[in-house]
């Protein structure tokens, strides 16, 4: 197996979706899936989010009464989110100080759903963390556009610099795409502005 070939069936991810609002649970049923194990940061929320707005919950709900079983899996060391894990906790099981891509935490919560991994989906923003853990579990995996990457620390970002060239190195198709998989709607409204100034200036010019 070559290098290439090896990367990727380590961190290609099952599906590539703009939001976890995107997910199909038709499609996550047709494959066996009965259960959704949820990254929390730049996932459902900006980083270090407290709580859940209205559009999430109703949406998690939602999985809920199609009967799949649900979890949430964090980095995060969990300090200060009290509130959001009183609010999931009352339902799902919450773990924190998840070391992912280890895969203590995965096998974990794998546990507490009751499910074999191979009945289980990971829904996150990062291919080294969430993508990577899960499928050497396993797991299905599902790769998400990360909610407010401007608000992230530059080690991360520098991750997400890494995380695009491996994805180009991988699907070299996407190269031709003139959107990123990683960069958000905010982030092309912006870089479109930013063009429209240039072009006016440019008249603007012209016209001098």
């Amino acid at each position: 197996m070559g290098i290439r070939a090896a990367l990727a069936r380590r961190l290609l991810p099952d599906e590539r979706l703009p939001s976890v609002f995107e997910l199909d649970p038709k499609r996550l049923r047709a494959r066996g899936i009965e259960g959704i194990v949820f990254d929390l940061d730049n996932t459902l929320g900006p980083w270090g989010f407290q709580r859940l707005d209205e559009r999430t919950l109703g949406f998690l709900e939602s999985l809920r009464q199609e009967g799949f079983r649900l979890g949430f899996l964090s980095n995060h060391e969990g300090d200060g989110r009290e509130e959001l894990s009183a609010c999931l906790g009352e339902r799902y099981p919450v773990l924190f100080q998840a070391g992912k891509p280890r895969r203590r935490g995965f096998q974990t919560i794998v546990k507490r759903l009751g499910l074999p991994p191979a009945q289980v989906a990971m829904v996150g923003d990062q291919l080294f963390t969430d993508v990577l853990g899960a499928k050497r579990m396993g797991m299905y995996t599902v790769w998400v556009r990360p909610v407010a990457p401007e608000l992230e620390e530059p080690s991360v970002r520098v991750r997400r610099a890494m995380e695009r060239a491996l994805w180009r190195l991988l699907r070299p198709e996407e190269r031709r795409r003139s959107r990123s998989p990683l960069r958000s709607e905010p982030h092309r409204q912006r870089q479109a502005h930013v063009q429209d100034g240039a072009v006016e200036s440019r008249e603007a010019h012209k016209e001098r």
